[in-house]
């Protein structure tokens, strides 16, 4: 009995339970193979045949589903041609609407002009309308004489257009003749000229004519170069002149330079000199000034004819000023040599601060007076005071320990007394808020016990409680730059006769000017800048006269080379000269031999020659003659183009007025309109009433037909709809047909193969072959479906090899699953899977399969391939389940072993 032998566990388990259901006998051999028996070929025949009907059910499925889709289509294009027939007429209802709506605009419109017509239809209206006619009318007849002249201005013109036209074929008619006669004269002197061409005539007076015109021509560069010489003569004799005259300015001008440069040694030395004098004066000067208060100080200490008390006032001021101060009154401060800088610039002992200070002194008494108070004098002593005070100042104010007994600062430099003067305001609210303060200013006790006693309110109005003191009779004040000023007063150091505000002034005036000797400096300083001056115009004198030597002596060169360059053509113009004449003498001998040559041509031409002349006179009189007759034919055709302006302006002149014409006639027949319209407006207003009625009819009609159109498509609309589905249904359904006879076709493939085999296994021996094929069986899917990790794509050829064994090393073969579905593509190999059964005594062992990377190539030999149809991704899922059903039914390459 012949078996078949299966190496895989999941293919005998399937094969056991299929056998079994069918009630076949399974044995086991000695080796413990499974084994079928040969009853499975008829359940397999079965299998095809139900594959087959399976596949014929199909066929007729999608058969019918096709034409359940050509009649959806159908139906579907009836629907959509009933749609667009309707959509047609829906527009062309909406069109005839859009026109009736219009047409009810335009009577409304005509309504309403009809109805402003009917207003303006009064008698008045209709009488001036009427009379409106009657003046048109007779602009009428203006305008049609006017056309009238016209006409007759433009047969005018015409008619000299005529005349003027004939005028011009007469003469170009004679133009013709002379031309004519021109002609014959032309011929006549050819003639001639055909009589006396051989003779040498013609190159003996061009002969003649050649040598004449160069002896001429000659004579003209004679004269030329003649005219030429005496010019350049008569500039050279200029130029002489002129260097002799320029020599002469040279000569001139180089003293200048000399007398220029000694006189700017002359003014060098003058600007030394005063520039000596102005030094040591300002030397002189700045000693004096560098005393600063302490000079102006001793100098009125020291004056004799000063008061004894304002000597002693002074010499007090000298010593603090100097820093020698020393009594049982005080003495030098102790910062007296850090802060104050005696007679130094910007210091307060400065000639010039003393003088910043001045202005400040008549303020003072201004605001005392100003309170019932009396007038301060100046104390030399307080200005000394004053000024090492300020000088203590260093950024910030603070009251150094000096002689003051009162002393106010401020850092306000513009107005030093009107910034402590503000501080009358708070002194007024305190003796509004305490009385008993109105005593304060009748004493210097007061304010000083206001100060002992009240100290907070004393710093706020301190400055002006001072200023006011009654009993004050002389202070100083002292200014450093633009730092501070100090205002003080000493009664310690009493003075008994001050000085005056002006008194000080006009002393320490009198003093700045001796120390500062302002005027002589001023004098000075012009004296110096007069002499730089001076030598300034004195170095530019030397310039200038410089300059004009080398201008001058760049003119000499300039006439120099002019000379050189007239003398050069004075020569060229001589040689010139000799040479033409040279040339004329040579040209007047050749002009007597060609005249004497053309007096022998001449005479032997004689008849022949003056029939020539004569030819030639008439050709030029011809020539003559149509020169003017071509003169009136040009007189003429501008006699034409003048009169044929005429008449076009004559008939544009015409044109105006018919035109002019035209639109008089144009208002009588709207005048005449409107008193029609006038006349009968009640009938118009009707008419037009009437026209509008029947278009809101006829429009509304038109609403109503796109209404009933518009229905009409909602239900097409609605059907079309319908049956735009049911074709996507059919559609689908169809495509789910041709999927299952995909289906179908393949598992017919597949048991139709299985067919095969079965067929083939009688003719095979039953004993294990010990050589194995090496081909594998034709059918290879060539599209491995994307679920199957194991699939790698590789080129499969079309046609299988015949069956060549080759010698297996292995005792067991190895059964590798090589199957094609049908329908499929065969560019691609899936992995070959091999599955091993080794098989010892008493125990079988099985081998799980493995995944090979090999291309097997395969020739198909008349393998059945079916009509692939439906999805083809669906197809390819459908050949991976039956290629786990051929493996699953053992439907790999199998080796036949003999029956035991």
């Amino acid at each position: 009995m012949k078996k078949l032998r299966y190496t895989s566990v999941a293919v005998a388990t399937l094969a056991a339970a299929t056998l079994a259901s069918a009630n076949n006998k399974v044995s086991a051999d000695a080796t413990n193979n499974t084994v079928i028996t040969e009853s499975a070929s008829q359940t397999v025949q079965d299998a095809v045949s139900d594959a087959q009907n399976a596949v014929n059910s199909a066929q007729s499925n999608v058969n019918s589903k096709e034409q359940a889709l050509s009649d959806a289509q159908g139906k579907a294009q009836t629907a959509n041609n009933a749609y667009t027939t309707q959509q047609s007429k829906l527009t062309d209802s909406q069109k005839n609407l859009a026109n009736k709506q219009e047409a009810v605009k335009q009577a409304q419109n005509n309504l309403d002009n009809a109805e402003k017509l009917a207003q303006q239809a009064t008698p008045e209206n209709i009488k001036q309308t009427r009379k409106n006619i009657s003046d048109q009318q007779k602009v009428i007849q203006n305008a049609q004489g006017n056309v009238n002249d016209a006409n007759t201005e433009l047969n005018r013109a015409q008619d000299q257009l005529n005349n003027a036209k004939q005028k011009q074929a007469n003469a170009q008619k004679l133009v013709n003749n002379k031309n004519l006669a021109k002609q014959d004269a032309d011929n006549n002197v050819s003639k001639a000229e055909d009589d006396v061409k051989n003779s040498g005539l013609n190159e003996a007076e061009q002969n003649v004519q050649k040598v004449q015109t160069t002896l001429d021509n000659i004579k003209k560069t004679n004269s030329s170069n003649e005219s030429v010489l005496k010019q350049n003569q008569t500039a050279l004799a200029d130029n002489k002149k002129k260097i002799a005259d320029l020599n002469n300015k040279i000569d001139a001008t180089k003293k200048n330079v000399a007398d220029a440069q000694n006189n700017v040694k002359d003014k060098q030395q003058a600007l030394a000199t005063a520039q000596k004098v102005l030094s040591d004066l300002q030397n002189q000067v700045a000693q004096d000034q560098a005393s600063g208060a302490a000079g102006f100080f001793k100098a009125i200490a020291d004056n004799k004819d000063n008061s004894e008390s304002l000597r002693e006032d002074a010499q007090t001021a000298y010593e603090i000023v100097a820093g020698t101060y020393n009594s049982e009154y005080g003495k030098e401060p102790s910062w007296y040599a850090q802060r104050v800088h005696l007679g130094a610039k910007n210091d307060t002992t400065s000639i010039e601060e003393m003088k910043n200070v001045l202005p400040y002194l008549p303020k003072v008494n201004e605001a005392r007076t100003s309170h019932n108070r009396s007038v301060l004098g100046i104390s030399l002593t307080d200005m000394a005071v004053a000024m090492i005070d300020a000088d203590y100042q260093t950024g910030w104010l603070e009251h150094p320990d000096s002689l003051y007994q009162s002393e106010n600062l401020t850092t306000y430099m513009q107005e030093p007394v009107q910034s402590w003067m503000q501080e009358e305001e708070t002194w007024n609210e305190m003796v509004k808020e305490h009385p008993e303060y109105a005593d304060v200013l009748n004493s210097s006790y007061n304010i000083y016990a206001f100060f002992a006693n009240h100290y907070n309110e004393y710093l706020q109005v301190g400055h002006f409680l001072n200023l006011m003191d009654p009993e004050l009779t002389h202070f100083g004040m002292g200014r450093l730059d633009d730092s501070a000023v100090s205002w003080d007063v000493n009664d310690v150091l009493y003075v008994s006769n001050p000085l005056s505000v002006e008194d000080y002034t006009d002393l320490f005036n009198k003093y700045s000017k001796d120390v500062l000797k302002e005027d002589q400096l001023n004098t000075l300083k012009a004296n110096v800048a007069t002499a730089k001056q001076n030598l300034v115009a004195a170095q530019n004198a030397v310039k200038s006269a410089q300059n004009n030597v080398q201008s001058l002596q760049a003119n000499l060169a300039e006439l120099n080379n002019s000379s050189d360059k007239i003398n050069k053509a004075i020569s060229d113009t001589q040689v010139a000269l000799a040479k033409g004449q040279e040339n004329l003498e040579f040209e007047q001998k050749q002009l007597d031999q060609a005249n004497q040559t053309l007096a022998d041509v001449q005479a032997k031409v004689g008849t022949k020659a003056k029939a020539l002349d004569n030819a030639k006179t008439a050709q030029s009189k011809a020539a003559e003659a149509l020169s003017q007759a071509q003169k009136a034919l040009s007189g003429t055709e501008v006699e034409v183009k003048t009169a044929q302006s005429n008449v076009e302006t004559a008939q544009n002149n015409l044109n105006t007025k018919n035109n002019d014409l035209k639109d008089a006639q144009n208002k009588l027949t709207a005048l005449n309109q409107t008193l029609s319209n006038l006349e009968n407006s009640k009938t118009n207003l009707e008419k037009a009433q009437k026209a509008l009625d029947n278009a809101n009819d006829e429009a509304l009609q038109a609403t109503k037909d796109v209404d009933a159109q518009q229905s009409i498509m909602s239900s097409l609309k609605k059907n079309k709809e319908k049956a735009d589905a049911q074709v996507i249904t059919a559609t689908e359904k169809l495509k789910q047909a041709q999927s299952d006879l995909t289906v179908a076709e393949g598992r017919l493939a597949a048991e139709q193969k299985i067919a095969e085999q079965e067929a083939q296994k009688d003719n095979q021996p039953s004993e294990q072959p010990t050589s194995q094929p090496s081909e594998q069986p034709t059918a290879q899917p060539t599209v491995q479906p994307s679920e199957q990790p194991t699939a790698q794509p590789t080129e499969q050829p079309t046609s299988q090899p015949t069956a060549q064994p080759t010698e297996q090393p292995s005792e067991q073969p190895a059964i590798e699953s090589n199957t094609q579905l049908p329908g499929e593509q065969k560019n691609e190999e899936p992995q070959s899977m091999t599955i091993q059964v080794t098989t010892k005594k008493g125990k079988t062992s099985i081998v799980e399969p493995t995944n090979s990377s090999s291309t097997q190539p395969t020739t198909k030999q008349g393998a059945q391939q079916l009509p692939q149809t439906g999805n083809q991704k669906s197809s390819s899922l459908i050949g991976l389940s039956f290629v786990g059903l051929l493996s699953a039914l053992g439907l790999t390459k199998v080796n036949k072993k003999q029956e035991d």
